[in-house]
């Protein structure tokens, strides 16, 4: 899957909420994409005991972004960096000017089994910083200079802080991308646990987008008890029988219990 193209670069202003759930402003054009960047930061922790490790997190930290783009009209300026304009079109930048934090988009064109395809991509929660200025006068070759922005990429505070999705056409990640901005996707997810309570064997946790539903495990990988039989999962580790049927929707963390019922 190769990457060939970068366009419809979109911004909205971000408001959000306490649980971090967050919401936007409608979606304005930055300005025409010519490269972005984005450099991720990772926690980096393990802890050894017994002399094995056991346990480690390379959870996202933090990351930066750099956009080259084609001009820095001065009212899209003004509005990602927090400045002024006056009512007769006069930019006037303040060091008390505070930017705000935004949610930035944009489209990437890719070539997938000689198929083109379009991958809209989207950080919730971005800040930009006030661009260096590298100015050059005309010489006898016309030579085009781009303007480079630089910011910062968090996470919301409920973890989420980028997602992408792809598609068939321009138009439908465009549409996509653009529709983000006034119904954001939550972006949480929720970790489905398996805990075989008294059988033999293990099942890997599953991750579960907030709102969606798995399929859950059917249990034939798994030993009983002597003289028992799965009959399915629980909630509670005593459950005689199964509490939560498949496909099955979590609201939050959740370990599963294997049900063991007598033959």
């Amino acid at each position: 899957m190769a990457k060939i193209g970068l366009s419809n670069f979109r911004y909205g202003k971000l408001t959000e909420a306490p649980d971090g759930t967050p919401s936007y402003d409608q979606p304005k054009r930055l300005a025409r994409a010519v490269s972005c960047q984005v450099e991720v930061s990772n926690n980096s922790a393990m802890l050894y005991a017994d002399n094995v490790l056991v346990e480690s997190d390379t959870s996202f930290q933090g990351g930066t972004i750099t956009l080259t783009i084609d001009e820095d009209d001065i009212e899209t300026m003004a509005d990602i960096l927090g400045h002024a304009i006056t009512q007769d079109g006069v930019l006037i930048k303040n060091s008390n000017d505070a930017a705000p934090w935004l949610g930035f988009g944009q489209v990437v064109k890719k070539m997938v089994n000689g198929i083109y395809k379009y991958k809209a991509e989207f950080l919730y929660k971005v800040k930009f910083s006030e661009p260096s200025a590298d100015n050059n006068t005309q010489g006898e070759n016309v030579e085009f200079a781009t303007t480079e922005i630089e910011g910062t990429v968090a996470a919301l505070t409920n973890g989420a802080w980028a997602f992408a999705k792809v598609f068939d056409t321009q138009e439908a990640a465009i549409s996509f991308l653009e529709g983000i901005f006034s119904n954001p996707p939550i972006g949480s997810i929720y970790m489905v646990s398996y805990d075989v309570n008294g059988g033999t064997g293990s099942i890997q946790n599953v991750p579960v987008s907030v709102g969606s539903s798995i399929t859950l495990n059917d249990g034939s990988t798994l030993t009983p008890p002597s003289g028992k039989q799965f009959s399915g999962w629980a909630t509670t580790p005593d459950a005689t029988v199964p509490d939560v049927t498949s496909p099955y929707t979590p609201v939050g963390d959740v370990t599963l219990y294997a049900v063991w019922t007598q033959i």
